[in-house]
């Protein structure tokens, strides 16, 4: 576990009840010169996590979507905003992560996922 993440028990709940989910990070490149939008590319890397579904009280909508496009996201890897995760055959998008710590060492990151519709 690397990036200061503490030796506490998270990592031992990951490895016995996570799943294994691929981690889509996002990289930007160079800017498009006739539009100005980035070149995204993604790498991936196949990463455990646990995956619960999200609640009604956590959920800011966006038109379109539904709880069931939403879910809640527990891993020890270094996930950003934007970048995604596919779980299950579907993609979903990081919303912004929250870390969380114990006695000063990052235990764990979480974060809400929205469901990539294509």
């Amino acid at each position: 576990m690397s990036g200061g993440l503490s030796l506490g028990y998270f990592p031992q709940i990951l490895n016995q009840e996570g799943v294994t989910v691929t981690w889509k990070k996002r990289q930007e490149g160079a800017a498009d010169p006739d539009t100005g939008d980035l070149a995204i590319t993604w790498t991936t890397e196949d990463i455990k996590a646990i995956v619960e579904p999200a609640r009604v009280e956590e959920i800011v909508f966006e038109p379109g979507y539904s709880v069931a496009d939403y879910l809640r996201l527990f891993v020890t890897a270094d996930v950003q905003q934007k970048d995604r995760v596919v779980w299950q055959g579907a993609e979903w998008e990081i919303l912004p992560p929250e870390p969380f710590y114990f006695r000063g060492n990052l235990e764990y990151r979480t974060a809400l996922c929205r469901r990539v519709m294509t």
